[in-house]
């Protein structure tokens, strides 16, 4: 199944250029632990959260979990991301961003033993 990346609130970025050097930037950054980079990173990708939170629910608890779980996956991809690989980070991320909320949509282990949900 082929998504967009709907990253793009406005015209923050005059090129594309300069758009992926600020992405690899604060990749770089968050990476160290710089918090404000993961903030930075965090922003650049709410609109790709909220998307996809809102294909996989329509309710406001279940989207909140839903982006919460897409944040944990840009952090794990920050860390897994290797600039020299030769891939963009937005298409990188995107599959922890996806997987971690796969995850979110699934019961836990007490729903799956008693049969709730």
């Amino acid at each position: 199944m082929k998504i967009a990346l709907n990253m793009r609130q406005g015209d923050d970025f005059n090129q594309e250029g300069d758009r992926e050097k600020t992405l690899e930037r604060d990749v770089a950054a968050a990476k160290r632990g710089d918090w404000e980079a993961k903030t930075r990173l965090a922003r650049t990708f709410m609109p790709l959260f909220t998307s996809l939170a809102r294909k996989r629910s329509q309710a406001t608890a279940d989207i909140n979990r839903h982006i919460e779980a897409g944040r944990e996956g840009l952090m794990t991809a920050v860390r897994h991301y290797k600039p020299n690989a030769g891939m963009k980070f937005e298409v990188f991320a995107l599959s922890y961003i996806e997987n971690e909320m796969d995850k979110a949509s699934r019961p836990g282990l007490f729903a799956r033993l008693f049969g709730r949900r």
